[in-house]
């Protein structure tokens, strides 16, 4: 059997509600949006340099040594020091999302997502520019996006003999609460804002006729007899990570370059999560006195966040044709806010009278945490390098390599402590390796053709491993674009990348006996295996003005 890593492990998640007797581990893709996970704080800290201006894209983002571009602000300040004029550029993207899970049926209007956005805008002047030394100083301004978290996640599996509703059991096992703490009919003291958070998927599930406690021990509830389960789920994401540059560069006798970076970096991801199950019975099994034929279940989790940080780089110039560049990233500090709410409706048929049930506890209220949920955290430090020759005014070559360091991660204040992270990271991820290529052949003064790819390999020691939730452990890349220079001033620049995205595998749902111990009852709970493979398609263009 696969080994399974729990993010945050429940007792931490439920500080406070568990007792010592804690026996079950439990969690998921469906079981973990209420909280910010492990697997949230890496995906907030996998940025990369694949955004940009066009000309940066199309050669794959390989500008740590190259300079003069805007993209230069988030990359290798350096090369603020390279431009001999004013610069304004603006850059749209369109961005068309595919994803595809191994052995399910698409549904709900597939998988695909297309989304217009920004990928670079920003403004350079020459604040000074003198005759020996220090020849040129230049200040500058410019967005750039980091991270893209537009997708489109929609799948159905059939015939799958675990379901959610043997989760819910073991949690509320492991909780304090019983079926009257949960029945606002029966408690009078009954308030949502009484049940810790984490339970409150279980609670819904209550509700709906999920799960029950008859004999004083949860167990799922309105099942039937031998149903099959099928499976349907969703996730509509929403967001990016961008960052505003402050830049400043300085070119001194056209060999030596030095730039440095105020960057503050802006965070938004909003989730849609449905998950639902359907249930066929067996003809010519007796029937159960209360049938489920279905439930929904839905969740949204919303994440804004600022964070800071700052970069310094240099560039030399050992001879005119040679470009060799350094450049340095500290961690950008983050503060994070966490929104959710939730909530679930389900269908159950009476044998013993023949019709569905009216039950205004089969549709749930919307469960809504907007309370105090702040999160700070640091993302790695990275190191970039890189090479560029120039073939005469013909030709440019550019490679790029970028260590970042994302067994580095740490939290700072969150609501549920800041240990398990730290040894999480350190135990499960180690330095990532990125390498970027580019070139760019000058057909004549005004065409320019640009081609370009790059790679980031695994920052996970063992990416076979099953996870809480999906962790994206290889990014590939390739790219093509032309430049188009119109007059003296105005130029245009195309660029077309195709980026494919591994994921590891993950659940979702599981439950895990964390004491060992079966009585042929209590077994542990787990979804099937999904596999997720993204692949992206921007098609950006770059509008540029020196003066």
């Amino acid at each position: 059997m696969k080994k399974i890593v729990s993010v945050l492990t429940f007792a931490l998640l439920c500080a406070g509600t568990l007792s010592a007797q804690q026996r079950w581990d439990t969690g998921g893709i469906i079981i973990d949006p209420n909280a910010i996970t492990a697997m949230d704080l890496f995906n907030y800290s996998n940025v990369s340099h694949n955004f940009g201006t066009a000309r940066s894209m199309a050669m794959g983002g390989a500008v740590t040594s190259l300079g003069a571009d805007m993209s230069s602000m988030s990359v290798n300040p350096a090369g603020m020091g390279m431009y001999l004029s004013n610069d304004v550029t603006f850059t749209p993207m369109i961005g068309v999302t595919k994803t595809i899970t191994e052995g399910t049926k698409e549904f709900d209007g597939g998988s695909r997502h297309t989304r217009f956005s920004v990928a670079d805008f920003g403004i350079v002047f020459k604040a000074y520019e003198g005759s020996r030394g220090v020849l040129a100083v230049n200040v500058g301004f410019g967005y750039n996006r980091l991270a893209d978290f537009n997708y489109r996640t929609s799948f159905s599996r059939g015939d799958n003999a675990s379901s959610l509703s043997g989760v819910f059991a073991r949690q509320l096992a492991d909780s304090r609460y019983t079926s009257y703490d949960l029945s606002a009919g029966e408690n009078p003291n009954f308030s949502w804002w009484n049940i810790d958070p984490t339970y409150w998927g279980a609670a819904l599930g209550y509700k709906c006729g999920l799960v029950d406690d008859p004999y004083g021990q949860w167990q799922p509830d309105a099942y039937g007899y031998n149903p099959s389960v099928d499976q349907f789920m969703t996730i509509d994401s929403r967001g990016s990570i961008g960052e505003y540059d402050f830049s400043g560069g300085l070119n001194i006798n056209n060999k030596l370059y030095v730039g440095f970076t105020l960057g503050i970096q802006s965070l938004h991801q909003r989730r849609d999560i449905y998950y639902g199950e359907e249930y066929s019975y067996a003809q010519g099994d007796e029937p159960a006195g209360w049938q489920l034929d279905w439930f929904n279940y839905e969740q949204t989790s919303i994440v804004n966040g600022t964070g800071v940080n700052f970069k310094a780089g240099l560039t030399y110039r050992p001879i005119p044709a040679l470009r060799i560049g350094v450049a340095v990233h500290t961690p950008t500090w983050y503060s994070l806010d966490f929104k959710y709410q939730g909530a679930m409706v389900s269908q159950i048929y009476d044998n013993a009278v023949g019709r569905y049930l009216i039950d205004p506890e089969a549709s749930t209220d919307v469960l809504k945490d907007y309370g105090s949920n702040s999160w700070n955290f640091r993302t790695p430090a990275r190191l970039l390098l890189g090479a560029s020759y120039t073939f005469g005014n013909r030709a440019i070559i550019s490679v790029d390599y970028e260590r970042d360091w994302y067994n580095g991660i740490r939290t700072g204040r969150t609501p549920v402590g800041r240990g398990i992270y730290k040894d999480f990271f350190r135990e499960n991820f180690k330095g990532a390796n990125t390498l970027r290529i580019g070139a760019e052949l000058k057909l004549g003064y005004a065409v320019s053709l640009r081609a370009g790819y790059g790679v980031t390999g695994s920052m996970l020691r063992n990416h076979k491993l099953i996870y809480s939730s999906p962790v994206t452990y290889r990014t590939q890349y390739c790219s093509a674009g032309l430049g188009f220079l119109l007059g003296r001033s105005f130029y245009i620049d195309l660029a077309y990348q195709y980026l494919t995205q591994k994921q590891t595998t993950a659940k979702l749902f599981y439950a895990t006996d964390m004491v060992g111990e079966s009585d042929g009852t209590w077994l542990d709970d787990y979804s099937g295996d999904y596999t997720t493979k993204l692949h992206r398609h921007n098609i950006v263009m770059t509008l540029g003005l020196r003066f």
